[in-house]
């Protein structure tokens, strides 16, 4: 959550102070925190795992480990960073789940508003080469370009120097296209 001036010291201060105040025990801080990021972890996931019941699995996994380790959270200026680890790891492990039972995801991620659309061949040679990507690429790909946020406030969140969330981004982007020219 990247917010500036007097409004965002404010709301980043309320963050902090509702972090601490989830830290020992209180749920409903803990839901106050949680609730205006929900549907951005919600995205993240579902881009990363392509399907909407591990999305929401995954989220809510999130949450859970969350709650349950927030007071080993040390840095708590550092939640969202965390909190964002915390759910590409848990999509990292149902990612490995489904590879191991080998599981046929049929239906696909949400696009982004394209113009002009892409034809349905299109879009399932997008979506094949996205999943051969790894979690981190498809991480730091959704949250620029998905999520539309700028380089600085992805860098925030990986817990990353601006410089390596470029450099990442970048990776990811040749990853990309490798995996596209691959289809060819």
């Amino acid at each position: 959550m990247h917010v500036t001036g007097e409004a965002g010291d404010h709301a980043l201060a309320s963050d902090h102070a509702l972090v601490v105040r989830a830290g020992t025990g209180d749920a409903d801080a803990f839901a106050e925190l949680v609730a205006p990021r929900l549907d951005r972890l919600l995205r993240s996931a579902r881009a990363i795992l392509g399907n909407e019941a591990d999305a929401r699995d995954a989220t809510q996994d999130a949450f859970l480990s969350a709650w349950v380790n927030l007071p080993r959270l040390r840095d708590e200026g550092r939640f969202d960073a965390w909190l964002n680890r915390v759910l590409v790891n848990r999509c990292r492990d149902l990612l490995r789940h489904r590879q191991r039972s080998r599981e046929i995801v049929l239906d696909g991620m949400e696009m982004p508003d394209l113009h002009p659309p892409p034809d349905a061949a299109t879009t399932a040679g997008i979506l094949s080469a996205f999943d051969r990507l790894s979690v981190a690429n498809r991480n730091i790909l959704v949250l620029h370009h998905l999520h539309d946020q700028p380089l600085a406030e992805v860098a925030r969140q990986l817990g990353i120097p601006v410089g390596t969330a470029k450099s990442r981004l970048h990776a990811a982007r040749r990853a990309l296209e490798r995996a596209l020219e691959a289809q060819a």
